[in-house]
C-alpha cells in the first residue's frame, strides 16, 4: 500500500447524504500528515455507506509568461523559504 497525506476536508456524500471524511491525496510529501486542500490538484475518498467515489481535481493554474523575472521579495511573498548551504571545498 502506498503512502499518502490526509486532506483537511469533509462533506456530505452527494449520492446518499452520509458524512464523508478521510480524504487523501498523493500530491504532497505523502508523509501521512493532514494537509489543506488549497495546496492540491487532486484529492479523493469513498463514501463508506454507499461506496460512491468522490474525487476533486483541478488543473495547474496557467500564468502568462513574465517579461521580467520575479524579485527575491516577490518569491518570498509567495511563501517560498530560502535555504542556502555552502558547498564543501
Amino acid at each position: 500500500m502506498g503512502m499518502f497525506d490526509y486532506v483537511h476536508f469533509e462533506m456530505d456524500c452527494p449520492t446518499c447524504g452520509e458524512k464523508v471524511n478521510g480524504f487523501q491525496s498523493k500530491d504532497s510529501n505523502c508523509f501521512m500528515e493532514t494537509i489543506e486542500p488549497d495546496t492540491l490538484q487532486n484529492f479523493y475518498a469513498p463514501c463508506r455507506k454507499c461506496q460512491s467515489w468522490i474525487e476533486f481535481t483541478r488543473g495547474y493554474p496557467s500564468h502568462d509568461k513574465r517579461e521580467n523575472t520575479l524579485t527575491l521579495s516577490e518569491i518570498i511573498g509567495m511563501g517560498f523559504k530560502m535555504e542556502v548551504k555552502e558547498r564543501d571545498k
